[in-house]
């Protein structure tokens, strides 16, 4: 539970409210291809990932699927139902890998929020930048190209000081990925390539060596 302690979401609790937390929680076991929940489904839990990668997407009319998030490790998902009047999952969630979760109830969560204004103050904060972030990311899919959105993707958590050459492993499908970054699979399989020619990246497979880490950031101007 260590590292769900250091989430934002939980890190203004006191130790009390907590452990309080850790009773209104169980550990989860996802394999490759299977769903967690459905869009539409009754949303009485959120979700930590400890382990593996989750498909957050929607359908279409037509049946065509559009991936809205790819969850990573560490990461939270399903929160922002608790806040909505209509409590029932708004996206799909389907695992791509096994996974590893901890499943909390939203019912406790909010119980504990309701008794201590103060805490619920400074999760708000705390969600407040992370929407900030989330809106940048939305500027990034609207305003840049495609090849400066994959890789700007390809860069996402690479640390400044990080030595080249430097190695990324996808889990994903390159086509969820594509539909994440809103490009299609043939364009995102052409910019792979055209990166590679420009001596940038090599592709093996879902393993992404970035060659030049310098060079690679210098591509998109930042």
């Amino acid at each position: 539970m260590t590292s769900l302690r250091q989430h934002l979401l939980f890190a203004s609790f006191n130790e009390q409210q907590f452990s309080q937390i850790e009773t209104a929680t169980s550990v989860l076991s996802l394999n490759d291809g299977n769903h967690l929940f459905h869009q539409q489904d009754p949303a009485k839990y959120f979700y930590y990932l400890q382990a593996g990668e989750i498909k957050l997407y929607r359908l279409s009319a037509n049946g065509e699927e559009k991936v809205i998030e790819l969850i990573r490790p560490g990461q939270t998902f399903a929160e922002a139902v608790m806040f909505m009047n209509f409590q029932h999952y708004p996206v799909h969630a389907q695992a791509i890998s096994d996974c590893q979760l901890i499943q909390i109830k939203m019912g406790t969560f909010l119980k504990l929020l309701d008794q201590s204004p103060a805490t619920c103050l400074k999760i708000l904060a705390k969600m407040s930048q992370r929407l900030h972030g989330s809106i940048q990311e939305i500027d990034q899919l609207t305003l840049q190209n495609a090849t400066m959105r994959v890789v700007q993707f390809m860069l996402q958590g690479i640390t400044n000081d990080a030595l080249s050459p430097y190695k990324i492993q996808w889990t994903a499908p390159k086509a969820t990925l594509a539909s994440r970054l809103s490009v299609r699979p043939e364009t995102f399989s052409r910019i792979l390539k055209k990166l590679t020619r420009d001596g940038l990246i090599e592709v093996q497979g879902k393993t992404i060596t970035i060659l030049n880490l310098e060079a690679l950031r210098q591509h998109i101007n930042i």
